[in-house]
């Protein structure tokens, strides 16, 4: 997600990272709820509106 502006691919995450696919899920799952991550998509997630200025941010 920071890599690029946008969404992300949580099946591509996941590949990325090492991590199965129901701990993705679950990590995914914990990121909504706490408002870091918005669904952004079948199978996509995005940084949340508050956050992605600060995250995208040059420099």
């Amino acid at each position: 997600m920071a890599e690029a502006a946008g969404a992300s691919s949580t099946t591509d995450r996941g590949r990325r990272t090492g991590m199965w696919p129901n701990a993705v899920g679950n990590y995914r799952t914990r990121l909504v709820d706490a408002g870091l991550i918005e669904p952004a998509g079948y199978g996509l997630v995005d940084f949340a509106s508050i956050f992605r200025t600060v995250v995208q941010a040059p420099g």
